[in-house]
């Protein structure tokens, strides 16, 4: 038999029982069910502020780790800027060296073309 057939044969007691043991259910499965829904909503934002601070504090570390990644590159910066000055620095003296020797050199070609033209 369907359920239409099954409720349009039943009698009153039997209607009114089964409304007293549904009541009687819901009674009884409710205030447990309510609780149990204020528990999950009160875990749930529990666990949102935590993922929230886990993220927040994921940030922080990130920050810090850029910061030290940019700490280096800055340290890096001072160490080649060093060096450039060494190597700037050894170029001066080079040039410094290269125009004493070409000033010797043409005093030295001197000194040689006139002892060649007084031998003349």
């Amino acid at each position: 038999m369907s359920d239409l057939d099954s409720e349009t044969n039943s009698k009153p007691e039997d209607v009114k029982t089964i409304q007293t043991l549904a009541k009687g259910l819901m009674e009884l499965y409710e205030p447990p069910l309510v609780t149990i829904n204020t528990h999950l909503k009160e875990l749930t934002e529990k666990q949102e502020a935590v993922h929230n601070m886990i993220s927040s504090e994921r940030r922080k570390l990130e920050d810090l780790q850029n910061d030290a990644m940019l700490d280096a590159l800055l340290a890096d910066i001072a160490t080649i800027k060093e060096r450039l000055v060494t190597i700037s620095n050894s170029m001066v003296g080079l040039h410094k060296r290269v125009q004493s020797l070409q000033t010797r050199a043409a005093n030295v070609e001197k000194v040689a073309l006139s002892r060649a033209n007084s031998k003349n």
